[in-house]
């Protein structure tokens, strides 16, 4: 819901919600602008991103499995006032759900040709080894939809009445005064992100190093922050000139710091010309290595918040960024 506010008179008024054809868009172009958002909207920490849908091909929009093995199912293109939508998105279940777990992990390499295998991959991302019948053992779907389309809010009612495992995901069209469209909607997530708002100037981001070494001693050697392919890779876009960022390692703990200049430069992934501009880095000055990394247990006492590691790149508060940098360069050696 989006509020009106006149601070004088502490009035609230809603502001009246509008549908996509009211600027000439429909649901494919909407899907668009949300896979160029991926990266703010895909709960990488909680979800593994197994693939995302191509044109002309009649499949799901995203799939992901979360810790436990569990088959998400994405249905992004909502059409408006049309409840079959979550039909669509139950036959992709009925299709896609009785992939085993090799099927599962052709699906996986064919849409990540650099990774390893999916096994590998979901090990790297949680921390936990499932076995093969662990994978697609149950599923979950996700239909988006229109805060004002009510059928499908009400499909979706009657079919979680059924122990059906589906939620909806909705946004929110305006018009604001300069009739531009303003659109709402939340990152998805199966539990709540307190410091998904944050943006202050201070980044912790994951070296790679569970998936793949290299990259994590690319970083470090070159002196950088990277992420690598879509929706990982536009992270390091919302780094800015003179932003804190701290490399971490998974296992290990904060092992360098450095001050971006605010220069995103774009590469092949490992200079591989089969994967072009699948690269994204920015520089960092003022760059320390840690001889004794910084772990997560330092970072929650330092800081006095319980991070979630599992993410490329997640934004602290600026009193826990100078804390955690007066901490680190306090242990430092200047390279």
């Amino acid at each position: 819901m989006l509020l009106n506010v006149d601070t004088e008179a502490r009035l609230a008024t809603k502001v009246r919600s509008v549908r996509l054809s009211d600027f000439e868009l429909d649901e494919r172009g909407l899907q668009d602008i949300f896979f160029r958002a991926l990266d703010r909207l895909f709960p990488d920490e909680e979800l593994l991103l197994i693939m995302q849908s191509r044109r002309w091909r009649e499949e799901p929009d995203l799939m992901a499995l979360d810790a436990e093995g569990t088959l998400y199912i994405f249905e992004l293109k909502a059409w408006e006032s049309h409840p079959e939508n979550i039909l669509q998105a139950l036959r992709y279940g009925q299709i896609y759900g009785q992939y085993n777990y090799d099927q599962l992990d052709e699906l996986f390499r064919s849409f990540h040709p650099e990774k390893k295998s999916l096994r590998d991959a979901h090990q790297a991302a949680f921390g936990v080894a499932l076995t093969e019948d662990d994978f697609n053992a149950k599923q979950a779907f996700v239909v988006m939809t229109n805060g004002m389309d009510y059928k499908t809010r009400e499909a979706v009612q009657y079919w979680r009445s059924r122990g059906l495992n589906v939620r909806p995901w909705i946004y929110r069209v305006y018009r604001d005064a300069g009739d531009k469209m303003l659109l709402e909607v939340s990152r998805f997530a199966t539990v709540d992100d307190p410091y998904e708002d944050l943006q202050e100037g201070y980044y912790i981001v994951n070296t790679n190093y569970n998936n793949d070494t290299k990259d994590h001693d690319m970083m470090l050697k070159e002196r950088v922050v990277a992420a690598f392919f879509t929706p990982w890779k536009q992270k390091i876009a919302r780094i800015s000139k003179g932003d804190v960022v701290f490399l971490y390692q998974s296992g290990a703990g904060i092992v360098a710091v450095g001050v971006a200049n605010g220069k995103l430069k774009k590469r092949p992934y490992q200079g591989n010309p089969e994967y072009p501009d699948e690269e994204f880095s920015v520089p960092l000055a003022k760059f320390q290595t840690i001889e004794e990394p910084i772990s997560a247990a330092e970072i929650k006492e330092i800081c006095g918040v319980n991070y979630r590691f599992r993410s490329t790149l997640f934004s602290i508060d600026a009193e826990s960024g100078r804390k955690l940098d007066a901490a680190i360069r306090s242990r430092t050696k200047s390279k």
